[in-house]
């Protein structure tokens, strides 16, 4: 233990916490032997510091965290070694090593290698492998191929299994009988499609990691607020009630309730549009706070379209509604227009229609204004 000290205080700098070390280093700490290594093989294990990122080891955690983590040398550099000639950069290895320690304890020829060849069998190439084992490093210790199955035959692809791992390690980890096929077949019962449930899955997979109960309630509480299975935002109001807390989404309520609609305004702004209870608070005021202030917009016309809420203040909102006052203002519109009408518009349609009108010497710099702002 003494000689693996005296190395890690050799790469380490004397005016720096950190050690800067490629896998090769780190192998070259646990190659060495001693007369006691040799007469005892219980006393060759040793402690493995594992908090390392992008190649990086903070001597503090270090310190902190390698008390918990033991095993033996040669596992370890083998492990390492393994990974090397599977095509990993070093970055990558040490990512991987500090996320699951538990790979440098487990063995290389009748787990790891198995394992990998496994997930080739399946059809990952190996950009895909290192995307699966760095999101998910349990795929390389457990023999999870009928959840990799089960999972790409729903999703469709190894693209949008991988992006739906990535946001959720526990797609991999959690039981099929006892959770996710319980709770996909309960969202089948709601009338939401395979194909609604594939993009629920790659853009909040937290829904599926949930208890059946708690998925039950939420199901409960979204029809509570009149938004029933058969709705076509059904999928997207259960998303938002099961991805966030109770308390923050009582809070946008109250938020909303706070500029004087009431609790029935506040639910049909949640029936038209309940992607808006992911916006933060601030975001929500100061929407709201132009609305009504700047472009006079009434209560009962923010809630009939709660689509103003969902646009950007300022790339959309404010830019195009300083366009439609300059028409209005210099008489350049054949009719008059609502702020509506042309908040909904494309990019595309919205600068054809009237961002073309702003052609005159005196209104460039408005152009070049708005210009700027949507490109922010």
């Amino acid at each position: 233990m003494f000689l693996v000290q005296k190395r890690l205080f050799r790469c380490l700098p004397s005016n720096k916490s950190t050690i800067h070390l490629s896998s090769h280093q780190l192998c070259s700490l646990f190659n060495f032997s001693t007369a006691k290594d040799q007469s005892s093989e219980h006393s060759s294990n040793f402690i493995v510091v594992d908090s390392l990122h992008s190649c990086e080891l903070s001597s503090e955690k270090a310190a902190k965290n390698s008390k918990y983590h033991t095993c033996h040398k040669n596992s370890s550099s083998l492990t390492i070694e393994f990974f090397k000639q599977s095509g990993w950069s070093d970055a990558q290895v040490m990512k991987l090593i500090q996320k699951s320690p538990r790979l440098l304890r487990t063995k290389v020829e009748t787990v790891l290698k198995p394992r990998m060849r496994s997930l080739k069998d399946m059809g990952f190439s190996d950009t895909e492998i290192v995307q699966l084992v760095s999101s998910c490093p349990s795929v390389l210790i457990r023999d999870i191929q009928p959840k990799i199955n089960f999972w790409r035959s729903l999703l469709g692809s190894n693209e949008r299994l991988l992006k739906a791992s990535r946001r959720n390690m526990f797609l991999l980890t959690s039981s099929l009988a006892r959770k996710i096929e319980p709770n996909i077949s309960l969202l089948r019962e709601c009338g939401i499609s395979d194909k609604r449930i594939a993009y629920m899955v790659v853009t909040k997979p937290t829904i599926i990691g949930r208890s059946n109960k708690y998925i039950k309630e939420a199901i409960k509480y979204v029809e509570e607020l009149g938004v029933p299975c058969n709705c076509r935002m059904f999928p997207y109001a259960l998303s938002i009630v099961t991805g966030m807390s109770r308390s923050r989404f009582d809070d946008t309520f109250a938020t909303l309730m706070n500029f004087g609609l009431s609790r029935q305004d506040v639910i049909a702004v949640f029936r038209k549009h309940p992607t808006i209870w992911v916006l933060s608070k601030k975001n929500i005021c100061d929407k709201m706070t132009f609305l009504m202030k700047e472009a006079g917009c009434e209560l009962t016309y923010i809630v009939s379209h709660p689509v103003f809420l969902a646009c950007s203040l300022e790339k959309r909102l404010k830019p195009r509604y300083e366009i439609l006052n300059f028409l209005e203002q210099n008489k350049l519109l054949d009719k008059v227009y609502g702020l509506l009408s042309l908040i909904t518009l494309s990019e595309k349609k919205f600068r054809k229609k009237f961002l073309f009108l702003l052609r005159e010497e005196k209104s460039i710099a408005l152009y070049d204004s708005y210009l700027k702002s949507v490109a922010l």
